[in-house]
This record gives structure tokens, sequence and C-alpha cells, in this order.
């Protein structure tokens, strides 16, 4: 959610990186190594650490898997064998050795059975878990013809960006995305350049395509809770929030309070009570949000829920300053 000019050049300035690192291996320089780790029963491994080294070095590229299982590693030079190592705790290590072909990618699958009886946990030729080697090509390695129409107009957006035009920058991501809404580089662009523009709206779309995309994607998260809080967008802010606390649990109880706090402020007292629900989920001992959560329910004519908020502030939080206020309102009620 950077707001630089200078932020906003290097964030798609990596993007164009990225878009040339796409096609990059037909050139034989580099290649990149793709592939799926799963258990016994075909469920996805995430967290599966992924090593690869040439044969004759000693520098290992390493990785892990995604929630979907994949990974991905870029290694410098498509003409050697690599070594590829899968390791994670619990499972029974596996090996493969293969020479990436750039014309013909080839995907890695692999299958680690938990540790038992039967296979302890040091890996050895006996207990080792086999990886195949697909010569089907990797889907995410291919480049479509949506893509390669959309790579050239984004490099304009490039252009623009550099050259301090920002409306028409914006103009050729969001064109990018509209070709190949698959690619997310520009809809990275695009709402990084939303958010500069104060145009909540279209990064708030924009952040949820890279979700759709890119679903581990933190920055897309904070970006698409920022831009829905700042439409006042509450049917999408709460599920934003809480799919953003469960990876980022320090938002709770400094940020999402604060923001709260700004929506009771300025009368949304639904939206304020729903992130107060969502903050005392992740965080059932945070006395503020208590406080701040008989003040709204109180406002809201919700008498039981304000007295049992109050309640359990002045609970958690006998000595606070407010714990006074809070009792009398209690009170009064």
């Amino acid at each position: 959610m950077k707001s630089s000019r200078a932020s906003l050049v290097s964030i798609v300035i990596g993007a164009v990186i990225l878009v040339f690192s796409s096609t990059v291996a037909s050139g034989g320089s580099s290649v990149t190594i793709r592939g799926t780790v799963a258990d016994l029963e075909g469920n996805p491994l995430s967290g599966v650490e992924v090593s690869a080294v040439a044969e004759g070095s000693e520098i290992v590229v390493t990785a892990r898997s995604k929630k979907n299982g994949k990974f991905s590693i870029k290694m410098p030079d498509s003409d050697v064998i690599y070594n590829l190592t899968f390791e994670k705790e619990g499972y029974v290590a596996a090996t493969a050795s293969l020479r990436p072909d750039p014309d013909d990618p080839q995907s890695v699958t692999v299958t680690l059975p938990p540790v038992g009886e039967d296979s302890p946990a040091e890996s050895s030729p006996e207990n080792t878990a086999a990886a195949t080697v697909s010569g089907a090509p990797d889907p995410a390695q291919e480049v479509t013809e949506a893509r390669t129409a959309a790579i050239p107009v984004f490099n304009e957006g490039v252009a623009a960006l550099e050259a301090e035009d920002i409306p028409t920058a914006f103009e050729h991501f969001l064109k990018a995305a509209e070709i190949d809404p698959d690619f997310p580089e520009a809809w990275n662009a695009a709402a990084a350049i939303a958010l500069e523009l104060k145009n909540f709206q279209i990064a708030a779309d924009a952040a949820e395509e890279i979700l759709r995309l890119q679903p581990d994607s933190l920055d897309a998260m904070g970006t698409a809770y920022f831009a829905e809080l700042m439409i006042g967008d509450i049917d999408r802010l709460i599920p934003s929030a809480r799919r953003l606390a469960d990876v980022s649990p320090e938002m709770v109880s400094n940020e999402m309070l604060q923001h709260a706090q700004v929506l009771f402020d300025t009368n949304e007292l639904v939206g304020s009570r729903a992130l107060l629900e969502v903050i005392l989920e992740r965080e059932p001992e945070l006395a503020p949000a208590y406080y701040q959560l008989g003040l709204t329910c109180n406002m809201q004519g919700d008498v039981e829920c304000a007295k049992e908020a109050l309640g359990k502030f002045i609970e958690l939080a006998p000595d606070d300053p407010d714990a006074v206020t809070a009792q009398s309102l209690i009170d009064y009620l």
C-alpha cells in the first residue's frame, strides 16, 4: 500500500522483471523448475522445503511449496542436470534429478508419505520417497495468446509511469488486465496506482483479482481491506478483515481497532460493530475492544450487548481510566 512515486516505479519495474522472466526460459540462459507436492492421499502439502543444486556445484537454491502444494525455483542455467530434494517435518524426504528443457517444460510431481514405524525420519535409499517428472508442459509456464497481447500494453504503462504520466500508465495497466485477466502483474500495478489516485473502488477490485490468482498475497489482502474500508463497503470489508487477521494477527490489536473507532465516530455503527466482532474473535481478551463494542451497542439501542461488553471490559481492565465511565453507563442502562 505504498503511495510514493518511487515506490510505484519500483513495484511496477519489479513486475516487468517477472513478465520477462516468464518468457526468458526459451532463450536458454535460465529456467524455472515447477511442480507439485502432495501426500499419499493426493492432498497438497504446503511448507515443503525444495532444494535444487546443479551437478558439480555447491550452490543450493531453495523454495517452499504453497498452500496448493505448488512450487517454483528459478535456476540460472538450463543446460545442466539439477538434483532436487523435498523435505518436510513428519514426512519421508524425496529426491529427483532432471535436465530442464525450456522448449518442453517438465513438471515435477512429488508424493511424500508420512514418517511411520516402517519409514524412519532420516532419509536413506530404502525409505526415500519417489518424485516423478512429467513431460507434459506445466500450464503455469505456458505463455498464452492473451499474455502475449497484454505484455506490450503493460510495458507501455511502465514507460508512462517512468515518464510520470500516471493517468496514462493507469489506463494501460487496466487495459493489460482486461486483455489477460490472469495477468497478476497487471492487476498489481493497477492496484498500486489506484491507491495513489485514491480510486479505492478499482484498488479493491484489482486486489481481489490478485487474490484470485495469488491467494497468499499479503499485500493484496491489505490493499483489499484498506480500499474496502475507505469506500465503506461493509459487506466486503468484514470478510477481508477476517482474511487479513488470519495471516497478520498484529493488525487486529492496533490498526483494526482504530478503524472500528473511526467507523463509530463517523456513525457507521453496523460496520464498527461487525469489525469489533472480528477483532474479538481473534483477541478475546482485548479490553479496549469490549469498551468500544459497549459504546457501539449502546448507540444502536442494544442494551444487553452494551451491558455485557462494558461488564467484560471492567472485568479485564478494572483500573483503566474508562472503567468508571463504563460502570456509570451500565448503571444508567
